[in-house]
């Protein structure tokens, strides 16, 4: 027959094995699986409105997120619209071979070059947009921002902070917003974004 307290010590032992065993199928204080480099885990708005569409830019520089960055823009492979650029005066001066015809090609490979050369091990970036005015039709809306865009980098003697303001012509393509024209202007003494763009396209 057992006594109180061999069956007190086989409650014990009973419940350690039980703890143990579930410590191990559980794994409750190992760390997760790290997220894989090419996806991101931030949400984006769905592009169902335009201004869903500039506030996903904002994210995505922030994020330094290429594939986020990349969709706000019409890509004709998949609405059979094109993405055009106009760089500012000042800046398709400096760059010209590369800013003249920017496509949508160029626009992903800039931004991808930009991320890779971020400070390390994150960085600093943040795109500030002021509205300036805006335009309306049934598919199309054009929005005017003044915008700072500061972007953490290593490369020696260029800045860090770009200024100008950009106009947005955002079209609908069955219901998919996307920026289908950036028109880039000089309103500031600083680099605007063209440079940038310019100095990181290669």
């Amino acid at each position: 027959m057992m006594d109180g307290v061999t069956f007190r010590k086989g409650i014990i032992v009973s419940g350690l094995l039980c703890a143990g065993f579930l410590f191990q199928r559980c794994n409750l204080f190992e760390p997760r699986d790290a997220e894989p480099p090419s996806q991101s885990g931030f949400q984006y708005l769905p592009r169902t409105f335009p201004s869903n569409v500039v506030l996903n830019l904002q994210n995505a520089v922030g994020q330094k997120d290429v594939a986020g960055y990349i969709a706000c823009f019409t890509d004709s492979t998949r609405s059979g619209a094109s993405f055009t650029f106009v760089p500012s005066a000042d800046a398709a001066d400096v760059y010209a071979s590369v800013l003249r015809n920017w496509t949508y090609q160029q626009e992903e490979a800039y931004f991808r070059n930009l991320v890779a050369a971020r400070k390390m091990p994150q960085g600093f970036s943040n795109l500030t947009l002021i509205p300036k005015d805006s335009l309306a039709s049934q598919n199309e809306r054009t929005y005017r921002y003044d915008y700072t865009l500061v972007f953490e980098h290593n490369v020696p003697g260029f800045t860090e902070t770009v200024r100008g303001t950009a106009q947005f012509t955002i079209v609908n393509v069955n219901s998919d917003w996307t920026i289908a024209q950036w028109v880039d202007l000089k309103t500031t003494t600083s680099l605007t974004w063209s440079s940038l763009k310019g100095k990181f396209s290669n």
